[in-house]
């Protein structure tokens, strides 16, 4: 049996994706866009979503060493980590400005 990948929002990326969405900084498509990551990540895995070009996956340095992001629009971003030990790909914050700041 192949392990399954999981993707999570912490309270805090859940809470300002609300927010944002509210506002209408983060729109429906961006919306669409990210779940198609997440079914990306789930159903064929995060090597699979990390490859896939449409998704401009790379590591991030500085205050966020440790963690990736992925482009959903222009300047719109999903920073995540992986957990191992929970196969879980933890999106720690989504940014529709490209703003790395913690």
């Amino acid at each position: 049996m192949s392990k399954r990948w999981g993707v999570e929002l912490t309270a805090e990326a859940e809470k300002k994706l609300r927010v944002d969405f509210k506002s209408g900084v983060i729109n429906p498509d961006d919306i669409k866009i990210i779940k198609r990551w997440i079914a990306d990540v789930e159903e064929l895995g995060i090597e699979f979503a990390q490859h896939k070009p449409d998704w401009r996956d790379h590591e991030l340095d500085g205050q966020w060493k440790g963690h990736r992001a992925i482009s959903f629009s222009f300047s719109g971003r999903v920073i995540y980590r992986i957990e191992d030990e929970k196969i879980v790909v933890r999106v720690v914050r989504v940014t529709a400005d490209h703003d790395y700041k913690k």
